[in-house]
């Protein structure tokens, strides 16, 4: 466990969304997975691909606060390997997310009605 000085600017809340995503500039469809956690600024996402630092990726989700799909998008900043040659935790920063969907997703976050 990390027990330096925090250094997110947001909170994050460990919660599990299906999330389709896939690499904004190629051109192979979506591929599917879950959210491990997602704050105001990114999610970390389990995902099946190497992506090197800076892609773009294309993310599509459903929040429970939002009646339609979401369209993200966010550059890897990081990435884990967790099962050898298989799955990866990907971190994700937002690069376009909406002023709604920011005010939403804090609200959801610290417990507030949304």
């Amino acid at each position: 466990m990390y027990s330096g000085t925090e250094r997110r600017r947001y909170p994050r809340a460990n919660v599990n969304f299906l999330v389709s995503y896939k690499d904004m500039y190629a051109g192979v469809d979506f591929n599917i997975s879950q959210t491990v956690n997602v704050s105001q600024g990114g999610m970390l996402i389990t995902t099946s691909e190497i992506f090197p630092r800076g892609t773009t990726l294309k993310m599509l989700t459903f929040f429970p606060f939002f009646s339609q799909r979401v369209n993200l998008a966010g550059k890897v900043v990081r990435q884990k390997e967790v099962a050898k040659g298989f799955i990866y935790e990907t971190g994700v920063e937002f690069t376009n997310l909406e002023q709604v969907v920011f005010d939403k997703l804090g609200d959801f976050i610290q417990g507030k009605p949304v």
